[in-house]
């Protein structure tokens, strides 16, 4: 059968997700109040792009994001990247113009400063060496493109469900900008998101690390599904995003949250 996306890895290649995860994620993420603001952030922040430009979406995962793109860039031509082959079937029967590449974020199949702009949602949690992915997303964009990456935050909180996600870190305040800068980027703004939501957040995060850091097997998986099961939208979180958006509008930064995004560029002028 003919796949919708090519294919620039070994059929043996390790990748810290899987179709399961990937099933098991998909509906709650499409519609969940922190998901659909995450999104709509991003959206805002790509920044000035020229005409018929070229976005990439690293992490695509099964194209929610590249619908956002669509909708907002309906001129753009839009790729994207990701590890998980079923992942990006669904990508293409959401976005099916997109370009999809089956591809490692360490070893993007693409040209040097070949992107006018990228984003990556929930995805540098999953790399091993996320300072190699950087550099290569900084190799791929033009000098000036802007890079605008989501990534979990708070080491602290750290627990059996993102363990099971597959997470290696939820990164600390200001790791993230200075791995950016390390890969040569030059870092436009660093926020969280989800602030008015992390303080109960925070506590059902050190709940599961006292009750439940031990599971393992069966057990944690079981766990992790009926969390996911139980996740659901919710009005009251809708509106704490909202404000949160006013918030950040009026120049309110609050040192705290459940995600952080980061806002970088390629710097001109420099190889």
């Amino acid at each position: 059968m003919t796949q919708p996306f090519i294919s620039h890895v070994a059929p043996e290649q390790a990748v810290n997700w899987s179709e399961d995860l990937e099933a098991l994620h998909e509906e709650s993420s499409r519609t969940h109040f922190i998901d659909v603001w995450t999104r709509r952030a991003i959206l805002a922040r790509v920044g000035p792009l020229p005409r018929q430009a070229t976005v990439i979406d690293v992490g695509c995962s099964t194209g929610y994001l590249l619908e956002d793109l669509r909708r907002a860039l309906p001129d753009a031509g839009l790729i994207g990247v990701d590890l998980v082959a079923g992942g990006l079937r669904k990508a293409h029967a959401n976005v099916p113009d997109a370009e999809l590449l089956l591809a490692d974020a360490c070893a993007l199949p693409l040209p040097e400063a070949s992107v006018d702009g990228a984003v990556s949602a929930n995805l540098l949690e999953h790399v091993p060496d996320d300072a190699l992915a950087l550099a290569e997303l900084r190799r791929v964009l033009r000098p000036g493109a802007r890079a605008v990456i989501v990534v979990p935050v708070g080491p602290g909180s750290y627990d059996y469900y993102d363990r099971f996600l597959g997470h290696e870190r939820r990164y600390a305040r200001g790791e993230l900008v200075a791995k950016a800068r390390a890969a040569g980027f030059q870092v436009l703004e660093d926020i969280h998101l989800g602030a008015p939501l992390y303080p109960a957040f925070w506590a059902v995060k050190q709940r599961n690390r006292r009750r439940h850091g031990r599971l393992q097997g069966a057990a944690l998986e079981a766990k992790v599904r009926g969390d996911i099961a139980r996740t659901s939208d919710s009005a009251l979180g809708r509106l704490a995003c909202r404000v949160e958006e006013r918030l950040l509008a009026l120049g309110v930064r609050l040192p705290f949250g459940i995600r952080g995004l980061t806002v970088l560029a390629r710097p001109r002028g420099r190889a």
